[in-house]
């Protein structure tokens, strides 16, 4: 036994004595105090306690705060105050004043047509846009000066507290240095807050400025709804009434020129906020043509879909020069501006639809339809007075009407008389004319106007869709027959089949687009962005459950993109992977598939959650189908099944020569429910993959593709029987398609009636020349018979006569 010193003992005592006094506290119950317990801690107990410095800091630290007001001061300086933004609202102030005085000139907004609604309303929305960024500009200082006073704010809290923690402690405060430290920061507050109060100003005028700006466009929208719910209105007085007549006095002529004066009034900022835009359109425009130039070149044996682009580069490079940055611009041109890009855009539109209509009428009438386009747009961009620009629909219907028809008879002479598309779509325009001709004169303008040029908007967007189509297939398959992917064996294979999968999803895309702009068209939505949102919200409710187009689109984009991907991978796999490479053709066909059902597995799994169905309701629709299949679906269920037999099994493959019931052919298909199986006659034959596994098959080429041929002969009596063997053995082996092992057997097989018959039993290297062989070893056995001096007898019969006629000599001499 080892002995401890006693200070050892006595720590090891206190030891134990803590712990047992820690374990019995822990035992004992919260609801009993201990007999000595302090008072619970209070909020203000908790809170942290700040201990300020002593006199000894005060000096020092007042020095350092005269050194921050002095950086602060020069802080404030660089702050941007009012006068830099006055200049801005003050010119846009004054905008809005003219702005609002000739909207005043055009009367009431519910007497003004759909296309002053929407132009005013856009250029009020460029206003309010242009607004909001000075807001936000305003904002910055403002919030700098924020962050200044409440930093500011609490030092000279710190600084009082301070003080009045000196006098507590009884300490001689320095007053003098604290009023002084006071002070400076008071009067820098001051300053700042100086400044914070004109920017407040500043903001407050600017947004009154745009609520009222908000204010119009609210009253604009609603008129615009109006407008859209019942364009069927009467907005005008009859053509012929005399309040019409009484409008077309010296007023319009005021108003006429009032409007082509603001048209003509050409703001220079847009020049300056966007002339990197104007100058990258310059170099677009060059850079085209260039390009257009040297592709008419290099492709024109490749695709025909190009050449309209390369008869008339100069308009295609234009057209695409001047549309492309729209997106880009971040306010509306000067309205003098937008009618001069749309002049030049239709214009060059026009020239490239012209290469796609065959017929010099079809042409006519687009450069036609072009025209008026851009004279309608015009009087829009002057502001013409409705009763004036009625007159103008009028005459355009009037004259519109015998040009309309003179073309269509030109067309049926022409073509004999054959009512085809084009004499549909004229005959269209004859009908709208004719509405438009009669609603003009009943008054009902609003009306008129829409249809006119909705119709004419309608045609240039489908050639739009038809250009846009024919440059997408164009290029995809210019991509695909270019010297960059040629080289590689997937795109020699296959080229044709993925350049017109991508051709039909470019054209879903396409007319995708163009249902939506026929849409805005129309008038039904305002904009491409708000058809899209409206159309892919609607939703149709089943009990609980909620299906949107927005979840069909879903589900059908990613099924198809899940199937797309299988053909891609399958395609791939087969030009890549097995390629040269001795793979039986019944494991490829069975991956392949077995790889399509789990793209297109996945693929349902990721749509019905991008969807937002949740798995889990698949157990009842699981429920359901298991229902289904024990009763309708039973049949469908078991052919799946045995087709997935037989891609594990493979009893049989894509290939194989198969006899079912009695059909001979070639498995050519091995789907989800049945078996495609081409007969010898070039026939299909359907078979449902529950009798491939169910009923018996007889398969040539499940092992081997070596078949043995018998081919049946005989000789007359007398014949050497051993020279008769001899020849037939020659005759199999000299066949190309006859194997050596097993080597050709001629056999005795039995005395016939009329011959003595043998057997040539040969087995011929591929099944698919079994009938070619029969045919050349008979043919061969002909001759080498007749060579060798064997005869082939004819079959010999015993005739029996019971009675005879008198007439008639048995003994061939003629009585």
């Amino acid at each position: 036994m080892v002995l401890m010193p006693r200070s050892d003992g006595l720590r090891i005592n206190a030891t134990i004595l803590l712990a047992g006094l820690f374990a019995l506290h822990l035992l004992m119950p919260y609801g009993v105090p201990a007999a000595e317990e302090t008072a619970p801690a209070t909020p203000d107990s908790i809170q942290e306690q700040v201990v300020y410095p002593g006199l000894e800091e005060v000096v020092p630290r007042s020095s350092q705060i005269d050194a921050d007001l002095v950086k602060l001061i020069a802080a404030l300086e660089e702050i941007s105050g009012p006068e830099t933004f006055t200049d801005d609202y003050q010119k846009a102030r004054k905008v809005w004043g003219e702005f609002e005085a000739k909207l005043k000139e055009y009367g009431q907004p519910k007497d003004w047509p759909v296309n002053r609604l929407l132009n005013v309303r856009a250029q009020v929305d460029n206003q309010s846009r242009s607004l909001k960024q000075l807001l936000e500009q305003v904002g910055v200082p403002l919030k700098n000066l924020e962050e200044i006073r409440t930093e500011w704010t609490e030092r000279q809290e710190y600084w009082a507290k301070w003080r009045s923690s000196l006098e507590a402690a009884g300490a001689k405060v320095p007053r003098q240095t604290f009023n002084k430290v006071r002070n400076a920061i008071d009067e820098t507050l001051a300053r700042a807050k100086k400044k914070s109060t004109d920017l407040l100003q500043l903001q407050e005028q600017v947004s009154r400025l745009r609520e009222e700006m908000i204010g119009l466009r609210e009253t604009l929208d609603t008129e615009v709804a109006a407008l859209r719910r019942d364009p069927y209105k009467r907005n005008a007085h009859p053509l012929f009434s005399s309040d019409y007549l009484a409008q077309l006095d010296e007023r319009l002529l005021v108003r006429t020129g009032e409007g082509v004066r603001a048209a003509l009034q050409f703001d220079t900022s847009f020049f300056k906020q966007h002339s990197w835009l104007l100058l990258a359109q310059f170099f677009l425009v060059a850079g085209l043509i260039i390009v257009f130039k040297r592709l008419e070149v290099s492709s024109t044996a490749r695709t025909e879909d190009w050449q309209f682009i390369f008869h008339r580069p100069v308009s295609a490079a234009l057209f695409i020069a001047l549309a492309a940055p729209v997106l880009f611009y971040s306010s509306l041109p000067p309205p003098l501006l937008q009618l001069f890009i749309l002049l030049i855009a239709t214009i060059c539109a026009a020239r490239l639809a012209s290469e796609l209509l065959p017929e010099g009428n079809q042409q006519t009438l687009i450069y036609i339809l072009a025209g008026f386009f851009i004279v309608s747009k015009t009087l829009t961009t002057l502001a013409l007075p409705l009763p004036l620009y009625r007159l103008f629909l009028v005459l355009v219907s009037v004259f519109g009407l015998p040009f309309l028809y003179s073309i269509a008879r030109r067309h049926r002479k022409h073509f004999t008389g054959r009512f085809d598309r084009y004499l549909l779509i004229v005959s269209i325009g004859k009908g709208i004319l004719l509405v438009v001709l009669i609603a003009q004169i009943s008054g009902y303008a609003t009306f008129a106007l829409q249809l006119i040029e909705s119709s004419i908007g309608t045609v240039f967007v489908m050639i739009f869709a038809l250009m846009a189509m024919r440059i997408a297939e164009g290029g995809i398959e210019y991509f695909f027959q270019s010297d960059i992917v040629t080289d590689s064996r997937f795109v020699k294979n296959l080229g044709s089949r993925v350049s017109g999968r991508f051709s039909r999803i470019a054209r879903i895309v396409i007319t995708v687009i163009t249902l939506l702009y026929l849409l805005e068209i129309w008038g039904l939505y305002e904009n491409v962005n708000a058809a899209w949102v409206s159309l892919i919200a609607l939703e149709y409710s089943i009990g609980e459950f909620h299906i949107s187009v927005r979840m069909v689109g879903l589900i059908l984009i990613v099924m198809y993109s899940a199937i797309l991907l299988s053909w891609f991978f399958q395609s791939f796999l087969e030009t890549q992977i097995f390629f040269g490479k001795q793979i039986d053709r019944g494991v490829r066909d069975a991956f392949k598939k077995l790889s399509h059902y789990g793209f297109v597995l996945v693929g349902f799994i990721v749509a019905m959650t991008m969807a937002g169905i949740e798995l889990q309701n698949f157990a009842i629709l699981a429920g359901a189908f298991g229902i289904g299949i024990g009763f309708g679906l039973q049949d469908i269920f078991n052919n799946f099944v045995s087709g997935l037999i037989m891609l594990f099994e493979r009893p049989v493959k894509v290939g194989d020569a198969v006899i079912i019931d009695g059909q001979w052919g070639a498995i050519l298909k091995i789907g989800m429910r049945s078996t495609v199986v081409e007969t010898w006659d070039r026939s299909e034959l359907i078979v449902p993959n529950s009798h491939m596994i169910s009923e018996k098959v007889l398969n040539w080429t499940l092992s081997s593709n070596v078949s043995r041929v018998t081919l049946k002969v005989g000789v007359k009596y007398g014949t050497d029987l051993e020279k008769v063997i001899e020849v037939l053995n020659q005759v199999g082996d000299g066949h190309p398609a006859v194997v050596s092992d097993p080597p050709p057997s001629a056999i005795f097989t039995e005395f016939g009636d009329s011959s003595i018959n043998f057997e040539l039993r040969v087995w011929v290297d591929d099944i698919k020349n079994r009938l070619t062989l029969i045919s050349d070893l008979g043919v061969a056995i002909s001759r080498e018979f007749k060579q060798a001096g064997i005869e082939i007898p004819f079959p010999q019969r015993d005739l029996h006569l019971r009675s005879v006629a008198p007439e008639i000599d048995l003994s061939g001499q003629k009585r």
